[in-house]
């Protein structure tokens, strides 16, 4: 599990790094896209692997919302913070995901995607064990509910950012990680209990 699940959720303000590297980006320096997208590409990585069951698939959904992000950036207006804008377009890219791997063309970014997002556990078996099962709850939720749990628990994004990248309100993104939560400690609480 990622080190932050159960933390408090971060807060949406840009940091200096990013205003100044979304400011360079928008006035053409196509050098800063790679500095602005670096403490996104882990968390973009982790929601992509959600989604899609293929690690390769996952890896080129990450690199077709790089694109279209950074097609889109310059007509970026902040309305939400720039992580809930990319898994945004995460997101529906992979409610679409016909439409982006039929036409799926590889246009080179200069951004590395990282290959892992963690540490080994030191009981490997039943670490392992419990991830399996983890993974197949996560996978018999809803899209909605999958992406809503993850944004939350591993991401600690808000309820407001969760509603803004689901596309609905802050009570239905809630109602969304509750019901997912309920459905996910249902099939994983044996293997919990001593």
């Amino acid at each position: 599990m990622h080190p932050r699940v159960g933390s408090r959720p971060q807060p949406s303000e840009p940091t200096e790094h990013e205003r100044l590297w979304l400011g360079r980006c928008q006035a053409g320096d196509g050098a800063a896209f790679q500095p602005l997208m670096r403490p996104y590409l882990a968390g973009l990585l982790a929601l992509a692997r959600r989604h899609c069951r293929d690690p390769h698939w996952a890896e080129d959904l990450v690199q077709e919302t790089l694109v279209r992000a950074f097609r889109g950036l310059p007509a970026f207006r902040g309305d939400a913070a720039l992580r809930t804008w990319l898994y945004r377009i995460l997101v529906r890219l992979a409610s679409e995901p016909q439409r982006w791997q039929r036409s799926f063309r590889a246009e080179p970014l200069d951004v590395d995607v990282p290959d892992g997002l963690g540490t080994p556990a030191a009981d490997a078996a039943m670490a392992r064990e419990l991830q399996d099962r983890l993974d197949e709850a996560m996978e018999r939720l809803t899209p909605r509910q999958r992406t809503a749990l993850h944004l939350r628990a591993v991401e600690g994004m808000d309820y407001a950012a969760i509603a803004a990248v689901l596309a609905c309100t802050p009570v239905a993104a809630r109602m969304h990680v509750l019901a997912a939560r309920r459905k996910v400690l249902d099939r994983v609480r044996e293997h919990l209990e001593p």
